[in-house]
């Protein structure tokens, strides 16, 4: 069958008027014309298709929807991750620290058992010594104590010297008696005493020796007794001296053989420190090289939060992307929202432009058309002159809001007529949307502003 260009150009002229705003994939051709077939598989294609890009565009949007909270939740992450290598980073250098001063401890208690050892051997040749020195002070008492009676003995000694002298004296003092009787009996007798009288003169003389001799004697028996005497009162104190001595030695040994048990066991308290020492040290040590393993394995998660944090904002970016050129095309639910629009718009048979009145007629929009986030109007130059609407309220923010450079408000006033914005994610709910834009005339036809309705995509995927 032949067909002419112009006849199949018209047939396809709906085509042509389906890509002036995006891509309406709800488009339809003449299914009574003889080329119906073609219609027929051409509307099965933009079917598919129309049904691959819903699917797309669902699946985009809920991605879209986790990523801020996967950015959200890989952001806490990477702050925890951080704060969790800052805390294993103090806590190992604090144990890089706590293993320095274990070191220091089991190095002082080393040098302290082999000090202590050194003190022990010191006390134990005290011991020795003293041992020795108490010995000699032992020694020394008794040759005190034996020299003391000797001093007894020459004290004795002496006294009895003395009772000789003093008999010698007497003795002497009744010869010299008896030598003067002679001499007188001797001069009485006269010429046969004469030879009597110089025996006695002698025997005088010899007397008189005598008692020189023994007063001699007895000044210096006075002089040895005196010095016995003080000799022997300095041997007993010397005696006492060395007793009391003997008596402190004995303490002293008793102290230093008591010292001496107390260093043995002060040296096996100090080794067992020692030994525990080392041992914690060895542990410390293992503690240490453990949190070395904490601080590179936080730095590991430290690293793969970042890095989930950027693949979150990355899909992030993604999704707005992917949805972006989704918003091309034209869906169903596009139409629908049209085609409602028109027909409340078309109710209203506006002559001017009143904010009560508006605000009124855009809620009652609102309420027919759930997906609605705000609706709004603006005069012909592009200021809001009502506030923002929603199904929550009204919003006075938004009034004298400049919408003259917005794409929707111009292409709006430009066509005259209905149009339809590509998605974008709304800065202020992160939601992704589009904008109607449909010019309010009077009767006249005279342009007397712009309806503005911002809706969710992701609702009128669902319708």
């Amino acid at each position: 069958m032949f067909l002419s260009a112009r006849k199949l150009t018209q047939y396809l002229n709906p085509l042509s008027h389906a890509t002036r705003d995006g891509v309406d994939l709800t488009v339809t051709l003449n299914e009574q014309s003889s080329l119906s077939w073609v219609g027929r598989l051409i509307k099965n294609l933009l079917d598919r298709f129309h049904g691959a890009l819903m699917k797309i565009a669902r699946t985009t949007i809920q991605l879209s929807q986790q990523a801020p909270e996967l950015a959200k939740l890989s952001t806490m992450l990477k702050e925890r991750a951080q704060a969790q290598q800052a805390s294993a980073e103090n806590i190992a250098a604090a144990s890089q620290t706590l293993a320095a001063t274990v070191e220091s401890i089991t190095a002082s208690a080393s040098e302290a058992s082999a000090f202590s050892r050194q003190v022990a051997e010191a006390a134990e040749s005290a011991n020795v010594n003293d041992l020795q020195s108490r010995n000699q002070i032992q020694a020394i008492g008794e040759s005190t104590s034996a020299l003391e009676q000797q001093m007894g003995l020459l004290k004795d000694s002496s006294a009895s010297i003395g009772e000789v002298v003093e008999l010698i004296k007497n003795i002497a003092d009744r010869t010299r008696l008896l030598s003067l009787n002679a001499a007188i009996e001797a001069a009485r007798a006269g010429e046969q005493g004469r030879g009597f009288a110089v025996v006695a003169d002698e025997v005088r003389k010899l007397a008189d020796q005598t008692m020189t001799a023994t007063q001699n004697v007895e000044g210096l028996l006075a002089k040895i007794q005196e010095q016995v005497a003080s000799s022997s009162d300095t041997m007993t104190a010397m005696s006492q001296q060395v007793q009391a001595g003997i008596t402190v030695s004995q303490q002293a040994g008793a102290s230093i053989e008591a010292a001496s048990r107390d260093i043995n066991t002060l040296i096996a308290h100090v080794q067992v420190i020692a030994d525990a020492s080392a041992s914690q040290n060895d542990k410390v040590r293992a503690i240490t090289d453990q949190i070395g393993a904490v601080v590179e394995s936080s730095q590991q998660q430290l690293e793969g939060s970042q890095a989930l944090a950027a693949s979150a904002t990355q899909m992030s970016a993604q999704c707005d992307t992917l949805l972006t050129e989704v918003g091309e095309f034209r869906f169903t639910g596009h139409k629908r929202m049209r085609q409602v629009a028109e027909e409340e718009i078309a109710k209203w048979r506006l002559t001017r432009l009143d904010r009560g009145d508006l605000e009124g007629k855009l809620a009652g929009l609102c309420q027919r058309l759930p997906a609605l986030e705000i609706c709004y109007a603006t005069d012909k130059n592009g200021v809001q002159l009502t506030a923002d609407v929603s199904t929550k309220g009204l919003d006075p923010d938004s009034l004298g809001f400049n919408c003259s450079q917005r794409r929707w408000f111009q292409e709006a006033t430009r066509r005259r007529s209905l149009f339809v914005s590509d998605i974008y994610r709304s800065i202020v709910t992160g939601n992704y949307g589009f904008t109607i834009a449909a010019p309010l005339f009077d009767p006249a036809g005279e342009l007397l502003g712009v309806l503005g309705a911002d809706v969710r995509f992701d609702h009128i995927l669902d319708s």
